[in-house]
């Protein structure tokens, strides 16, 4: 008797938008990865990698939660500009069928999976938040999407809070799993 095959379907996009640290960026370097999303903290030394050759967006923002936070941490915060710049960047470069487009942050778990996201969503459309983050995860299995990303896109995208529920769903059950609300205890 054969042994049963599970076939999951792979997205499209899952084969044109990849997501990754600093660190991981040579593993891309045989990928044709075209594009490039480059995200850094302002002031960082950035550097392309030698064998990337496409088109680039440098983006400086830093991994905060509010504009409170980024002055506490004397750093930037995303903002409408910086979406706007890579909502254009990735309709361009998603518009060529061969576009193999990285999206890069310190370590690719906060700031690149948030962008990456909005990305996802703003090419899958309105009324597909969710498919878009669940696409994101499966694209970047250890992400921790940036909130202040997300916010800000709902807002230049137009989503009326739409591009929020996924990321609350998410950090719902994270949370869940990392503080559960029972430690073994028995209430009285």
């Amino acid at each position: 008797m054969g042994r049963l095959r599970h076939r999951f379907p792979v997205h499209p996009l899952q084969k044109r938008i990849f997501i990754c640290g600093e660190h991981e960026r040579v593993d891309y370097r045989c990928s044709g990865i075209s594009h490039f999303i480059c995200i850094a903290n302002p002031g960082a030394t950035v550097t392309l990698p030698e064998w990337f050759k496409g088109a680039c967006l440098q983006l400086w923002f830093g991994d905060v939660v509010s504009e409170r936070d980024a002055a506490l941490c004397n750093t930037r915060a995303v903002s409408e500009e910086d979406i706007r710049q890579a909502i254009e960047f990735s309709r361009a470069a998603l518009q060529e069928p061969e576009t193999k487009m990285l999206v890069s942050c310190n370590y690719g778990a906060s700031r690149s999976t948030g962008l990456a996201y909005v990305l996802l969503a703003d090419h899958l459309g309105a009324g597909k938040e969710a498919e878009a983050f669940q696409l994101m995860l499966k694209i970047r299995e250890t992400a921790v999407p940036n909130g202040m990303v997300i916010r800000v896109a709902d807002a230049v995208l137009e989503r009326n809070g739409e591009l929020l529920g996924p990321l609350r769903k998410f950090n719902a059950e994270l949370s869940s799993e990392l503080f559960p609300v029972s430690y073994g205890f028995k209430r009285s």
